[in-house]
């Protein structure tokens, strides 16, 4: 039987979630320096950071619209910015990580910015929730109702995601890393 070592985020977004309704100085020093976000319990042992950047967007010398990405200990925020989560795993175990799966909720108050995930290793398979976290799919549905009263299938709008799934097949090595992002944008 296959084993599956799974880490759900939710502190996290709990965390980064109610500050994101105005700014974030509620949660000093969460950009600016890494935060264990969750500890497994038992073997193996893999090391969970954070981290929330604001996207900064200025004009260069000919015109062209350079992006930064700006992280500092009280990282304000308003409706309309857009900010980068980095999710960075390790695993600090002397033994590989089977079949890890990391599930990240979208923060309230924010919208996922649609084929903003990335993931580092290249094998990931990755998924979305539109319910809470109960289901996941490659390109989650909804059912519109028509004017005419019939009912079709369309995809979903980017305000219904509310998690994102990244699933790694296979073994994480003993000392290895993987990293993981996406984007929201501060309603």
């Amino acid at each position: 039987m296959k084993r599956k070592f799974a880490v759900g985020l939710g502190v996290a977004a709990v965390g980064l979630a109610l500050p994101l309704m105005g700014q974030l100085p509620g949660v000093s020093g969460l950009f600016h320096s890494p935060v264990a976000i969750a500890k497994p319990m038992q073997h193996p042992k893999l090391q969970l950071n954070l981290v929330g950047e604001k996207q900064i967007i200025r004009k260069d010398d000919q015109g062209k619209e350079v992006i930064s990405w700006q992280s500092e200990d009280r990282l304000a925020v308003k409706a309309g910015d857009v900010v980068r989560y980095r999710l960075m795993g390790k695993n600090e175990g002397d033994r590989p990580i089977k079949n890890l799966t990391l599930n990240q909720p979208i923060p309230k108050g924010t919208v996922f910015i649609l084929k903003s995930v990335k993931a580092s290793a290249s094998r990931t398979q990755i998924s979305y929730s539109i319910d809470g976290g109960k289901t996941y799919g490659v390109a989650p549905t909804v059912q519109v109702k028509l004017l005419n009263g019939k009912t079709e299938t369309r995809p979903a709008p980017a305000e219904a995601y509310t998690h994102i799934r990244w699933n790694l097949p296979g073994q994480l090595a003993a000392k290895a890393t993987v990293n993981a992002e996406y984007q929201v944008k501060v309603r």
